[in-house]
């Protein structure tokens, strides 16, 4: 059941789902559900930080009483207007280089924007205590992968994880909450798992979501080491990456592919979790030949 945009916020239109969470209301705006109000709190936050910095993201509007979000039984609404732009999708079936170059520099421009967001929950967990905690665990208990075979990126990353530079990361970064006309951007969405963490995994984790539903990765293994070099090109022309975040980077793909073993293992998803396996194993192919990500 979807909060009553009439009654809330004063719209007529009837929701039309576009996914189990959002809904189309009127062709002008989206109605968005999220677990918390933490999460509706994130979303507000952070929105507001890079439309000060000139990031286009969705208006929040407020319900007719003021406030920033609706709260109900299956979590808590959000309505902001429909930002224009579509998803990038088959991106090595265009200009591959010449597209991750110019999101290089939106991810620089979203972290720049970032780094004045300060978050005083004192509950964070950073992503090295998930490595040393529920994500050992589960995968001490599967069957997917000997303890020799992903016991060591874990210990890699989590040695020089304090060292790591810290801020406001988006957590979530892929092109499908990246909205483009052309090659502009037009809208950055969905910030309900904004954290502050090591900046390199918004990095690490965007570059492997070009990876996702490739059935033969090696068959474009070398698209992606250019893909990789160009990101980081261009992310370098806003902000330049320390070399022990460069050297970290394999460790962190590797470690963030470990995390979503366990996760599709505990969604009882095994064809997915498989998968996983798949491109943890490819990323360790590539530094043993060389052709690692830093490169």
């Amino acid at each position: 059941m979807t909060a009553d945009i009439n009654v809330n916020w004063g719209i007529n239109g009837e929701p039309v789902a576009t996914t189990p969470t959002t809904w189309e209301v009127a062709g002008k705006y989206i109605l968005k559900l999220v677990n918390t109000q933490n999460s509706a709190l994130s979303n507000i936050r952070l929105t507001a930080a890079l439309h000060t910095h000139g990031v286009p993201v969705p208006h929040i509007l407020k319900a007719i009483d003021g406030r920033d979000f609706i709260v109900a039984e299956e979590g808590c609404y959000l309505l902001m207007e429909k930002l224009a732009g579509v998803h990038i999708k088959d991106v090595f079936k265009q200009d591959y280089a010449a597209i991750a170059y110019e999101t290089g520099i939106i991810a620089a421009k979203i972290h720049s924007a970032l780094m004045t967001v300060t978050n005083k929950r004192t509950d964070l967990t950073f992503f090295n205590e998930e490595l040393q905690g529920w994500v050992s665990s589960g995968l001490s208990d599967s069957i997917l992968l000997t303890k020799e075979e992903w016991s060591g990126p874990i210990e890699a990353l989590c040695c020089i994880y304090p060292r790591l530079p810290k801020q406001q990361i988006h957590r979530d970064l892929h092109y499908g909450n990246l909205l483009f006309e052309g090659t502009t951007l037009t809208g950055v969405l969905d910030f309900d798992l904004g954290k502050q963490d090591a900046r390199l995994f918004d990095i690490a984790y965007f570059l492997l979501g070009q990876l996702s539903g490739q059935k033969d990765l090696m068959a474009i293994k070398d698209k992606w080491l250019i893909f990789i070099s160009q990101f980081l090109d261009g992310y370098e022309t806003i902000i330049v990456l320390e070399e022990e975040e460069k050297n970290a980077l394999p460790l962190m793909m590797q470690c963030i592919e470990l995390l979503f073993v366990v996760f599709w293992q505990q969604q009882e998803n095994q064809e997915t979790a498989q998968e996983t396996v798949g491109i943890y194993k490819f990323i360790g192919i590539c530094q043993a030949l060389n052709q690692s990500p830093e490169v």
